[in-house]
């Protein structure tokens, strides 16, 4: 609002010049208006003695109603701002728990594969073994026309051959 005379004020609070507050009754006395200083509740005269002059003094009427309602729209909105960013932080959360849950569960999954591949290389290295010893086997026995035991055994199944434990590796 904009400053008007103490005599045009509507009833309610208004604030001086100077910054002070007051307030101006509904009610007069003697044709003239009352007003009040809202700090003291002394009768109002904003520094001067007469009362026609004390009409003329320019005040700021505040709607304190409005004031606070609009105050109180502002509030309920920055309350529903901030209801809708926890809402959006929870849900940020839910999906940063999920996400650590999936990485986890990829790590663990990771785990497992170097896992495989270990047994498969180890898998591996043992049939080159075997392979290895076979071939050895196989050139002995071709340079020599011998064959040992050991030779003989776990032959015709479908998986590594097993030594026998009591070949001496000498041929019969």
């Amino acid at each position: 609002m904009s400053f008007v005379t103490l005599n045009e004020c509507p009833p309610g609070i208004f604030r001086t010049e100077e910054g002070g507050y007051g307030f101006k009754s509904e009610y007069s006395t003697k044709g003239k208006c009352d007003a009040y200083c809202l700090s003291s509740g002394e009768y109002f005269y904003g520094g001067v003695v007469d009362v026609e002059e004390r009409g003329l003094q320019m005040v700021e009427p505040l709607d304190v109603i409005a004031d606070l309602a609009a105050i109180k729209a502002e509030f309920q909105k920055v309350g529903r701002i901030a209801d809708e960013r926890l809402a959006a932080l929870d849900r940020a959360n839910a999906q940063v728990t999920e996400l650590k849950a999936d990485l986890r569960r990829a790590q663990n999954d990771v785990a497992d594969r170097e896992r495989e591949l270990r047994n498969a290389r180890e898998a591996t290295d043992r049939a080159r073994q075997a392979a290895a010893e076979l071939r050895g086997r196989l050139k002995e026995v071709r340079a020599n026309q011998m064959v040992r035991r050991g030779d003989l055994v776990g032959f015709g199944e479908a998986r590594v051959p097993e030594f026998d434990p009591y070949d001496d590796g000498v041929p019969f």
